[in-house]
């Protein structure tokens, strides 16, 4: 589920930027929320709670997907026109790294190829409400999603701890065809 191309992964940090005990590190994970990790009760996320109260205490995963709908909402509010694709560009690019940090210094931040910061933990960072909602403001839609078949490979290769395994598929991105790929 977290891979699928229509969901938007987003896992939680502690407020001080540390990862939550409970995180799990994933490469289909985009960005982040504060939350408070269960290390201190007195500094949880306000919310409803049941029988009309209030709560000071919601945390985790369950206070950050809602965290990261409301920032998603605000942007589809400042442009109704926006697809799944563009906010996905827009949590992408607006997110921020901050002092974000794996305790554990097991995940690290690394450039992807077009040079943006990105971490297994924490995807391209904390969500930035504000920068999204300028962002939209002005976004042009990303073109169609198209599929292209891009080419089978069909040898079989041990994969081994420690090593590289190079594979190469050729492919024409499907040029001339109405699916060609000109945009990811």
């Amino acid at each position: 589920y977290a891979a699928s191309m229509w969901t938007i992964s987003i896992n939680s940090a502690i407020n001080d930027g540390e990862n939550a005990h409970y995180d799990e590190s994933c490469s289909s994970t985009l960005a982040s929320t504060f939350s408070n990790g269960a290390k201190d009760p007195k500094t949880g996320v306000a919310t409803t709670d049941l029988y009309g109260k209030c709560t000071k205490t919601h945390s985790g995963t369950s206070a950050a997907a809602p965290e990261a709908a409301g920032v998603f909402a605000l942007a589809l509010e400042a442009n109704p026109h926006l697809s799944w694709r563009d906010i996905q560009h827009l949590t992408v690019l607006t997110s921020k790294r901050n002092s974000l940090y794996d305790g554990k210094n097991r995940f690290f931040w690394q450039m992807n190829g077009v040079g943006l910061e990105f971490n297994h933990l924490f995807g391209f960072g904390v969500l930035d409400a504000g920068a999204m909602v300028a962002l939209a403001n002005d976004w042009v839609t990303v073109p169609p999603r198209y599929h292209c078949e891009g080419g089978t490979y069909n040898t079989h290769r041990m994969f081994r701890k420690n090593e590289t395994l190079h594979i190469e598929i050729d492919t024409d991105a499907c040029n001339g065809t109405d699916t060609q790929v000109n945009y990811l």
